[in-house]
């Protein structure tokens, strides 16, 4: 799932904009599941094969000669990813087998199969699946129901209905061909490992992770059995399984098994195969979440040097990684890089699978959230206007992939204040995956927290106390209650305990919310310093300025490490850090922070006002407390003009960022 959560941040002076982000769940298109199928890797020359459809075509077009090289051509062009290509040919294919062997022949099935599966690469999934009935229909008539060939018919059905998120049916097909295949074959056929992988992964996409863990596992068991440890076919299924762990945020987990994956396909396929840039690709997805962003960073650019080697500088794969290398810059606000690597992604998908693909709408997706994140949010909104239309046409307009847009519209118009629009696009979002993913899946929580937050924003301080205990309740059932998951939903109630003045509540919360982060070994995330920087907040409304002092001072080292040290969010910590020294008289230790914060934040573009007005508003009390009057008369004018400057800006003390 794509959904994205936002959390509050606190500001002591009442400033603060609203400012949403982006928060990459552990699964999008962004974080490659690797698909168990059963077709053959096509390494031969692309000329040769050429060559070959020239020879056979003087016995003629009927030929068998003729038929089985156009079959070869279009089996290397989709193992190359070449789906337009590969589409014609067996289209070719296709109407050749009809006239030579009939329509109801076990070969025209075969190429049946053969043309859906390119289809359902190109998303034509209703084509696809009117090719897959009638080849199934063929199979039934001529094998059997119970047949090995016809269960590879539904298993690739199965595929399709897992795409369109028809997600109870394509389970049905596969557990059927499960059966059949263990009944036909053995249950240590290679091909069983095939169906429980996919399987795993429908139950995974259902949020029943315990049954898609079970899945995986025997996967890998009966597969390590049937080729041995270290087959490259062992590291598809340890590769899904670390995304399992992934997007449940088991990161400790989901490391190990991935690098087990890399070192698999690495010693079997050499350290340039295009499955290396598939795990490095995941583990950097991983090592994002963490906060390794240097180790993320490298291994991007490793996987990108591979794709481009591989496939050259204009194919999906390609797109793939620099998609990945845009979010990772846009976690890190690097906002220029984030967008050369997200409109160059964006070219290729254009050109090679045509404006209107789902994987298109994927990277029009990080755009508009990297628009929205600028404050661009008219752009914003369009960007994802066009998204939803991509997805609704290909996958209807009840998918979970149309509620992920749906949710991050409503972040936008709640951004802008259009809280009405923001709840129904909310309660949308929540209606498709309640009656999709079912009402405790935990992408839900994270719909019900945006939800609460942007009543939070509008004043109705109960429904969103109500929306966020629900989401902490869902948390908890699916994760425990202290896993890393319900980190951000306490530091949320905590903030909203704080509106209500109920102080004792709010610090407890953020006590615990913090104490997760660090059990989980996350005191490198900025989700974790923001969780630091509102309870130092809290502390100064309460005077216990003592304790919030070094609070901001470790917020400020995670996010120097993590932004850098000219980043404004970096400022918004000095600010504070100056304010705590100020409210103890500490006037020379606030200087330093104030002429940082100020000179960070006279750079910033576009220009943050409210930090601005608050860093010059700090320093000129500095200055009037050490007899600089003059001084800090001038600065409390500048203040003052860009607080004309913020007219129209919000003026509510809570602002929405990323966790």
């Amino acid at each position: 799932m794509e959904f994205r959560d936002v959390a509050i941040t606190l500001s002591v002076i009442c400033y603060a904009v609203t400012a949403y982000g982006q928060v990459s769940s552990g699964k999008d298109e962004n974080s490659d599941k690797t698909q168990s199928s059963q077709q053959q890797r096509h390494d031969l020359d692309e000329n040769v094969l050429k060559k070959a459809v020239q020879q056979a075509s003087g016995f003629g077009e009927l030929d068998t000669r003729y038929e089985t090289a156009l079959y070869d051509l279009a089996a290397f062009y989709s193992a190359h990813h070449n789906y337009r290509q590969a589409a014609s040919l067996y289209e070719q294919v296709l109407a050749i087998a009809e006239k030579v062997h009939g329509p109801q022949d076990q070969d025209v099935a075969t190429v049946l199969d053969e043309l859906a599966r390119i289809f359902s690469q190109q998303a034509r999934y209703s084509e696809a699946q009117d090719l897959l009935q009638r080849a199934l229909t063929i199979r039934e008539q001529a094998l059997g129901a119970e047949h090995a060939r016809t269960a590879t018919i539904l298993h690739d059905l199965a595929g399709v209905y897992s795409s369109q998120g028809r997600y109870s049916e394509a389970e049905a097909l596969y557990r059927r061909t499960l059966a059949i295949w263990e009944k036909s074959l053995g249950p240590e056929d290679p091909n069983i490992p095939t169906a429980l992988d996919n399987l795993a992964t429908v139950e995974q996409d259902e949020g029943k992770y315990a049954e898609a863990e079970t899945l995986f596992q025997r996967a890998l068991a009966v597969r390590r059995k049937a080729v041995g440890p270290e087959s490259p076919s062992v590291a598809t299924v340890l590769n899904n399984l670390g995304m399992l762990y992934a997007e449940q945020a088991r990161y400790s987990e989901a490391e190990p098994v991935l690098r087990q994956a890399l070192d698999i396909w690495g010693k079997a396929l050499g350290p340039e195969d295009p499955s290396v840039a598939i795990a490095l690709g995941n583990l950097a997805g991983v090592w994002k979440r963490e906060g390794k962003y240097l180790e993320a960073g490298a291994a991007l650019e490793r996987a990108l040097a591979i794709s481009r080697k591989a496939f050259g500088p204009e194919h999906p794969e390609v797109a793939v990684v620099l998609n990945k290398l845009g979010m990772l810059q846009d976690s890190l606000k690097n906002y220029p890089e984030a967008e050369s690597n997200f409109q160059r992604a964006l070219a290729i998908r254009e050109e090679t699978l045509g404006p209107e693909h789902p994987e298109v709408a994927n990277v029009l997706i990080n755009i508009a959230l990297l628009r929205r994140e600028q404050g661009r949010f008219s752009e914003a909104e369009a960007l994802f206007d066009r998204a939803l239309a991509i997805r609704e046409k290909f996958l209807g307009p009840e998918h979970t992939k149309v509620a992920d847009i749906l949710n991050d519209l409503a972040v936008v118009d709640g951004s802008q204040g259009k809280h009405k629009q923001a709840e129904i696009y909310y309660r949308r979002a929540l209606a498709i995956c309640e009656k999709k993913l079912g009402p405790d899946n935990p992408n839900i929580a994270i719909v019900l927290q945006n939800l609460a937050l942007d009543q939070l924003k509008a004043g109705k301080n109960s429904e969103a106390e109500q929306l966020l205990d629900r989401a902490l309740a869902i948390r908890e059932k699916n994760f425990g209650p202290n896993h890393r998951e319900l980190a951000p939903t306490l530091s949320n109630l905590a903030v909203l305990r704080y509106v209500q003045h109920k102080n004792a509540e709010a610090e407890a919360l953020y006590k615990r919310s913090l104490a997760i982060w660090n059990r989980n070994g996350e005191t490198r995330s900025t989700s974790f310093a923001q969780s630091l920087q509102n309870l130092g907040e809290l502390y100064l409304k309460q005077h216990r300025y003592d304790e919030a002092g070094p609070l901001f001072a470790q917020a400020l080292a995670v996010k120097e490490s993590l932004l850098g040290l000219e980043h404004s969010d970096v400022a918004r910590v000095l600010n504070e850090l100056a304010l705590a020294d100020l409210l103890q008289g500490n006037y020379a230790d606030a200087e330093p922070s104030c002429q940082r914060a100020l000179a960070i934040l006279e750079k910033s573009s576009p220009p943050d006002y409210p930090a601005l007005i608050q860093s010059l508003r700090i320093y000129a009390r500095v200055l009037q407390k050490t007899k600089r009057q003059a001084q800090g008369e001038l600065l409390e004018t500048k203040a003052m003009v860009y607080a004309a400057k913020m007219k129209n800006k919000s003026t509510n003390d809570i602002a929405l960022v990323s966790p």
